[in-house]
C-alpha cells in the first residue's frame, strides 16, 4: 500500500472510521441493482428454460397444426417418410358430466378435451398421481376407456379417481389426475380444465363432426442432425396450399418470449427509477458526508492540499462504498433463480435453473456505477473547488457555486450514457423512452415544487400561531427537508396512484361495457341437424330471452386484392386476421344493431357473385375498401368476394359479432355448424344450462359469468403485481427520507434544545413536528395525486383508447398514507432527540 497514491492512503484511512452517513448510499444501491440483477437473471433462466425445453413444450421437434380436418393420407404419408416418428393429437373443447358410478352429481363443465395417439408424448413425460403410463391410464377396462385429467375438473365435477364422466356421447373412468404435462402452455384465458383421452377413443364421443372446433396436431421428431429450418421449408414447398401452420422448437413459444422481454423491460426500467430515486440519496450522502468533513478537508488545503487532491480523496471514498452496494446487490439479484421458485410456483411453463449470468450482472453493475456517478460528481465537484473558509461557512448554508467545467462534462457524459443505456438497453427503446422521459420529468416536477413552495411559503405573511410559524420556518429554512421530501417519496406515490387509476378504469370497462341484456351463455358446435332440436330446447326451457342462432364456418384469408395473405403478413407486421383463423357467417338481412361506415347492405333476396361485409377496423388497418376483391380457404376450397360494405363490430357488445359475413348464396352449401346465445334470468341459468347439455351433449356452453369474472380477476392480479413492484419506488423513497431525516439530527437537537431554554415544552416540539411533516406529506401528496393522474390519463386514453374516469378512494388512500408516512419518519427523527438535556448540547454547540 505504500506505493499506492496519497489520495487512495488517505481515503483508505478515512474509511476505518465507519459507514456512518453511508447506511442510505449502500442501501439504495444494493436495492436498485438487485432489482436489475434479479430481473436479468430471472429472464436469462427463463430463456435458457425455454429453449432448453423447447421441444417438450412444442411436442417435438416440428409441429403441423389443422383446423379444418385431418391431414390427409398422402400429407400423413409424406410426414411419416420425412421423420423418425410422427404423434397426432386432436384438441377442442367439449362438455365432461359426471357419469352414473359419480358420488357427487355436479353441473357439467367446460373441459380442453386433448385426445392422443400411443406416441405421445414425443419429449417430456406426462405425470400421473397414483402413477402409471398413459397407456395403463387409457385401457378399456368392461368396455370403457380411461382418461386423466387436472384436479381442477375432480373438484367442479365432485367426483374422485375410479368414477366416470361422460363426454358427449362415451362415458370415461377416471384413472388419474394429471399433476404436469409437458406441452401443457395455456395462459390464464383457459376455459377449462385438461381431460385427455386415448384418440381411439374419441370417435364414439360423437363430437368429431364436420365443421366441429377441433384442432389437428402433427408432432414430429426428426434425426438429431436435421435442419429444422430446412425441412420447414421444403415441406411448405411440398404443399403450399395446405393451409397448415408449422412451427419448430427454435421458435416454439414466441408469446412466452414476447412477454419475458416485456416485463423484464418493465422491471429493468422499475429497478432504475429506483436507483434515480434513491440517487437523490446518495447525492444527499456525499453531500453531508463532505459536510461532516469539513475541518478534515480544511486541514488538508491549509497543509498544501490541492483542490484535485480533495477530489480524489472523497473519489475514492464514494467508488469504494458504491462498490460495496454493487457488489452486494449482484449477489443478491444472482440469487434470485435459486430463491424465485418457491414464489412464482407454476406462473411460468419451464423450471428455473440457477446459473450465472454475467450479461445481465454486468448490466445491473453499469446501472449502479453510473447511477452513482451522476449523483455523486456535483458534490464532489463542488467540494474540490471550495476554499477552506468557504467550507466552514457551508455549514450554515450551502454555496451555489457551480463545479467547474470539465467536471461538468464528466457530469453531463455519466448522465447520457445513463439514459441511453436505460433506452437501449431494456429491450423496448420506445417504452423505455417514454418512462425514463416521464420519470425524468416526474422527478424535475417535484424538485421545482419544492423550490416553488419555500418560495411561496416564505412570501406568505407569517403566521400568528407559534407551532404553525414553527412549522413553516422549519419548512423554508436552509438545510429544510422540503426538497428530499418531496423528490424522495412523490415519485413512488405518483406511480402508485396511476397504477391504482389504471387499475380502476380497466376494471370499470370491463364491468361497464358489459351490455345490460348481455348473454347468459353462448352455445358453440351446434350440428345442422340439431338446430331444429336446439330451438325447441330454447322454446321449451323458462326463463330465455332473446335466443339467437346463426350458421358459422372458420377459415383463413388467402388473398386480398389479389395479394396473397402471406405477403400482407409480412406487410402488415402479422395482423391477427391474416394470421389467425376468422370466423364467417351469411346473412340475408342486415343483423341488429349493425351501423354501416361505407357502402350499403345487399337486397334480403340478393342472387349475385358473391359479396361481403367487413369489420371496418380491420379493413382499415389492411387497406381494404368497398369494392376490393377477398379471398377465403374454407375447408380446403378458395372462396373468393367482393366488399359490398363496412360494419362498425361492437366486439365488447358480447354479441353474435363476425369480422366476414357473406351474402346469400356462397356458402349455403358449405359443411358448417351454427352458434348461439341466449339472455338468461340470472336464477334460471342453472335450468337452461342443465337442459341444454342434457338434450345435446356435444353441444359447449359457455358460461359469460364465468369469462366475465375470469377477466376481472386476472386485471385485479396485474394490479395487485403491479401495485407491489411500485411499492419498491416508494423503499427507495423511504430510505431516502429516513437518511435525510437521519442527517438532520443535529439541526434537530440544536432547534429542540433552543426552544426547550424558551419555554417550550416536548408536546410543543412534537405539534411543530408533526405539522412541518403534515405540510411537507400534504404538498407531496398532492402533487403525487396530481401527477399520477395525468400519467393514468394519458396511459388510459392514448394507449388503451378508452374513456378515462377518475376514481377518488384509490388516490385518496395513497395519498392519506403518504402523509402518514411522512409524519411518521419525521416523528421518529424528532424523538430521539426530546430526551437530550440543554446544558451539554449548549456548551458544545
Amino acid at each position: 500500500m505504500s506505493g499506492a497514491p496519497l489520495s487512495l492512503r488517505l481515503a483508505l484511512r478515512e474509511l476505518r472510521g465507519g459507514l456512518s452517513g453511508f447506511r442510505v448510499f449502500v442501501a439504495v444501491l444494493v436495492l436498485g441493482v438487485s432489482i436489475i440483477a434479479a430481473v436479468g437473471s430471472l429472464s436469462a433462466s427463463l430463456v435458457d428454460g425455454l429453449r432448453g425445453n423447447a421441444r417438450a413444450l412444442l411436442g417435438g421437434d416440428v409441429e403441423v397444426e389443422l383446423s379444418t380436418g385431418p391431414a390427409s393420407a398422402e400429407q400423413v404419408a409424406y410426414l411419416a417418410s420425412h421423420a423418425i416418428e410422427v404423434s397426432a393429437v386432436r384438441g377442442m373443447r367439449a362438455m365432461a358430466r359426471p357419469g352414473a358410478n359419480a358420488a357427487a352429481r355436479g353441473l357439467p363443465t367446460l373441459v380442453e378435451l386433448k385426445a392422443v395417439d400411443g406416441g405421445y408424448p414425443l419429449y417430456g413425460t406426462v405425470d400421473l398421481d397414483p402413477p402409471m403410463t398413459l397407456a395403463q391410464a387409457f385401457a378399456a377396462q368392461d368396455g370403457v376407456a380411461g382418461a386423466v385429467a387436472e384436479r381442477d375438473l375432480f373438484d367442479r365435477l365432485g367426483v374422485a379417481i375410479g368414477d366416470t364422466v361422460a363426454v358427449g356421447d362415451a362415458t370415461f373412468v377416471l384413472r388419474a389426475a394429471i399433476t404436469a404435462e409437458p406441452d401443457r402452455t395455456a395462459g390464464p384465458f383457459s376455459l377449462g380444465p385438461r381431460l385427455m383421452i386415448g384418440d381411439a377413443a374419441l370417435a364414439a364421443t360423437g363430437l368429431v363432426q364436420v365443421g366441429s372446433l377441433i384442432s389437428h396436431e402433427y408432432r414430429l421428431r426428426l434425426e438429431p442432425t436435421e435442419d429444422v429450418l430446412a425441412w420447414t421449408a421444403a415441406l411448405r414447398a411440398a404443399y403450399p396450399d395446405a393451409g397448415w401452420r408449422v412451427r419448430n422448437f427454435l421458435a416454439s413459444q414466441p408469446t412466452a418470449q414476447r412477454f419475458v422481454d416485456r416485463f423484464g423491460a418493465f422491471l429493468i426500467l422499475v429497478g432504475l427509477t429506483v436507483l434515480v430515486v434513491g440517487g437523490v440519496g446518495i447525492a444527499n450522502a456525499v453531500q453531508n458526508y463532505i459536510g461532516a468533513r469539513t475541518e478534515t478537508i480544511a486541514t488538508l488545503k491549509c497543509l498544501g492540499a490541492d483542490g484535485g487532491l480533495i477530489f480524489r480523496i472523497y473519489f475514492w471514498q464514494v467508488g469504494a462504498l458504491a462498490a460495496i452496494g454493487v457488489v452486494a446487490g449482484l449477489i443478491l439479484g444472482a440469487l434470485a433463480p435459486l430463491l424465485a421458485p418457491p414464489l412464482i410456483g407454476d406462473a411460468v411453463p419451464v423450471p428455473l435453473t440457477f446459473a450465472i449470468h454475467p450479461r445481465a450482472l454486468a448490466a445491473a453493475a453499469v446501472y449502479g456505477v453510473l447511477t452513482t456517478a451522476v449523483f455523486a460528481l456535483w458534490p464532489l465537484a463542488r467540494a474540490r473547488d471550495i476554499p477552506a473558509a468557504g467550507l466552514f461557512r457551508a455549514i450554515v448554508a450551502p454555496g451555489r457555486r457551480l463545479p467547474r467545467p470539465r467536471y461538468l462534462v464528466m457530469l453531463a457524459a455519466a448522465t447520457v450514457a445513463l439514459l441511453l443505456l436505460a433506452i437501449f438497453g431494456a429491450g423496448n427503446p420506445v417504452f423505455a423512452a417514454w418512462f425514463v422521459g416521464g420519470s425524468v420529468a416526474v422527478l424535475i416536477g417535484f424538485r421545482l415544487a419544492a423550490i416553488g413552495v419555500v418560495r411561496v411559503f416564505s412570501a406568505l405573511p407569517r403566521p400568528r400561531n407559534a407551532m404553525t410559524r414553527l412549522a413553516v420556518a422549519a419548512v423554508t429554512r436552509p438545510g429544510a427537508p422540503t426538497a428530499n421530501v418531496m423528490l424522495s417519496l412523490g415519485a413512488g406515490l405518483s406511480v402508485l396512484v396511476a397504477v391504482a387509476l389504471l387499475d380502476a378504469n380497466l376494471t370499470r370497462e370491463v364491468q361497464s361495457e358489459v351490455p345490460e341484456r348481455v348473454p347468459a351463455f353462448f352455445f358453440l358446435d351446434i350440428q345442422a341437424d340439431q338446430a331444429e332440436a336446439f330451438d325447441a330446447v330454447m322454446l321449451a326451457t323458462p326463463g330465455i330471452t332473446d335466443p339467437q342462432r346463426v350458421p358459422t364456418l372458420r377459415g383463413r384469408v388467402a388473398s386480398v386484392g389479389g395479394v396473397s395473405a402471406e405477403t400482407l403478413r409480412d406487410q402488415r407486421g402479422g395482423h391477427w386476421w391474416l394470421r389467425m383463423e376468422v370466423g364467417f357467417t351469411y346473412a340475408a338481412r342486415m343483423p341488429a344493431d349493425t351501423v354501416l361506415s361505407e357502402g350499403a347492405w345487399w337486397p334480403a333476396d340478393y342472387a349475385g357473385p358473391p359479396l361481403v361485409s367487413l369489420d371496418a377496423e380491420v379493413a382499415r388497418e389492411l387497406g381494404i375498401h368497398i369494392s376490393d376483391a377477398v379471398a377465403f380457404t374454407i375447408l380446403g376450397r378458395e372462396i373468393g368476394g367482393t366488399v359490398a360494405n363496412l360494419r362498425r363490430v361492437e366486439w365488447e357488445g358480447m354479441g353474435l359479432n363476425f369480422s366476414v359475413i357473406f351474402a346469400p348464396g356462397a356458402l349455403e352449401r358449405a359443411p358448417q355448424t351454427h352458434v348461439a346465445s341466449a339472455v338468461v334470468a340470472p336464477e334460471m341459468e342453472n335450468a337452461v344450462f342443465t337442459a341444454v347439455t342434457g338434450a345435446l351433449p356435444n353441444v359447449t356452453v359457455i358460461r359469460v359469468r364465468d369469462i366475465i369474472e375470469r377477466v376481472t380477476g386476472l386485471i385485479a392480479q396485474i394490479g395487485t403485481a403491479v401495485r407491489g413492484v411500485s411499492l419498491l419506488t416508494i423503499s427507495a423513497g423511504v430510505l431516502v427520507l429516513a437518511g435525510a431525516v437521519a442527517a438532520g439530527r443535529r439541526q434537530r437537537l440544536y432547534d429542540s434544545v433552543i426552544l426547550k431554554v424558551l419555554g417550550a415544552t416536548r408536546g410543543d416540539v412534537l405539534r411543530a413536528t408533526v405539522l412541518e411533516y403534515a405540510i411537507l406529506g400534504g404538498l407531496t401528496a398532492l402533487l403525487a395525486a396530481l401527477a399520477g393522474t395525468l400519467a393514468a390519463w394519458g396511459a388510459v386514453t392514448f394507449l388503451m383508447e378508452m374513456d378515462f374516469g377518475f376514481v377518488l378512494l384509490p388516490v385518496a388512500e395513497a395519498a392519506l398514507g403518504g402523509v402518514a408516512l411522512v409524519v411518521a419518519l419525521g416523528l421518529a427523527g424528532t424523538w430521539t432527540v426530546l430526551g437530550q438535556r440543554p446544558a451539554p448540547v449548549l456548551r458544545t454547540a
